[in-house]
């Protein structure tokens, strides 16, 4: 028996409550929300703005922009009709960028009833305000509307590869976030319940520029000791902020928070982390920027607001953010961070 397998009963499995699901969004992300619901015998609706992009999910069960070479359930399919993958949703899954969930709410809240459940996969913040997503959402809704955010360690073409995968779905109110959870667990997927959503939002937000530090360290040719020191460091700071900010300190030692930073750290489909080795080995900021959302470059200027407002040291955010400015270079980075004043380990200033 393991994590993921724990609990689970087959014959309550064959018996769960199908539901219809909406997903918001064709990128990778929303293709594999939409691939979990659909394993456990939901009916998915996506909403895709290319029709030619539905018409290949209707006929050929395939995604023809993202994760193209895995086959799409039957009971999948897409539409350019926003009601249409709405209406009767037991829960919407929001699958879009963070800079663009705002807007988009804005302009389907007439179609999209007050008591559904929005869930957000979006790991970032409203860079145009320095908000949470969650306050940015509701916000642009100009109404209460049950929000809940999905986060956690999980690449979604791992997730379509059914490797075993756990998040936290994070809801004010608890039994939004565990209908969720019974509608999408699996043997592959598990999920965790949370009320923590402004720890779920900041774990999932805050570890990408950290990320591109680890990404430095590790284009830079230096070794385990540097990285797995960098890492656990930069799991303390992640503590710090998010906890200053609201979000509850066993929330950042969990899934959302240091278990996200692992992976975007660690692993090799990592934007972040790959923005990091391409920086320090002489490309420029704008030249990677320019194909590849790196989520992280803004975020680390949001970070800094965040500890400034705070009243927080936490150097690692500060010299990934005065790197990414074009203040010090990586040299300079990694002379300042060891030479700082001699301190024990769980000193806050």
């Amino acid at each position: 028996m393991s994590i993921f397998t724990e609990g689970f009963n087959p014959e309550e499995e064959l018996s769960r409550e199908k539901h219809k699901i909406g997903v918001i969004g064709c990128g990778s992300f929303g293709t594999a929300m939409a691939a979990v619901c659909a394993r456990n015998g939901h009916d998915v609706v996506m909403y895709a703005r290319d029709p030619e992009q539905a018409k290949s999910i209707n006929e050929s069960h395939v995604n023809p922009r993202y994760l193209s070479s895995f086959q799409l359930s039957d009971n999948i399919s897409a539409t350019t009709n926003i009601k249409d993958a709405i209406d009767g949703a037991a829960f919407v899954i929001l699958a879009i960028p963070a800079q663009k969930s705002p807007d988009f709410v804005r302009s389907i809240k007439d179609v999209l009833p007050k008591e559904t459940i929005l869930c957000s996969t979006s790991k970032g913040l409203y860079l145009a305000k320095k908000q949470l997503l969650s306050d940015a959402i509701l916000e642009a809704l100009d109404r209460e509307q049950p929000l809940a955010f999905l986060s956690g360690p999980s690449f979604a073409k791992e997730i379509m590869e059914k490797s075993p995968t756990a998040v936290v779905v994070a809801s004010k109110k608890l039994y939004h976030a565990v209908k969720i959870q019974r509608a999408m667990s699996s043997v592959t997927f598990r999920i965790y319940t949370s009320q923590d959503t402004i720890g779920v939002e900041l774990g999932g937000a805050l570890k990408n520029p950290l990320a591109i530090g680890a990404g430095m360290i590790e284009g830079s040719g230096y070794g385990y000791n540097s990285l797995a020191a960098y890492v656990t460091r930069s799991c303390f700071e992640l503590k710090r902020l998010c906890v200053a900010m609201g979000g509850q300190p066993d929330t950042i030692s969990g899934l959302a928070g240091v278990g996200d930073l692992m992976l975007t750290a660690f692993g090799s489909l990592s934007r972040n982390r790959t923005a990091g080795q391409r920086l320090v080995q002489g490309e420029k900021l704008e030249d990677i920027m320019k194909t590849t959302t790196i989520e992280g470059v803004p975020t680390a200027a949001v970070a800094v607001y965040y500890a400034d407002i705070c009243g927080l040291d936490l150097p690692l955010f500060r010299t990934t953010h005065a790197v990414l400015n074009g203040k010090i270079d990586t040299k300079e980075a990694f002379k300042s961070i060891m030479t700082r004043r001699l301190k024990s380990e769980n000193e806050n200033d």
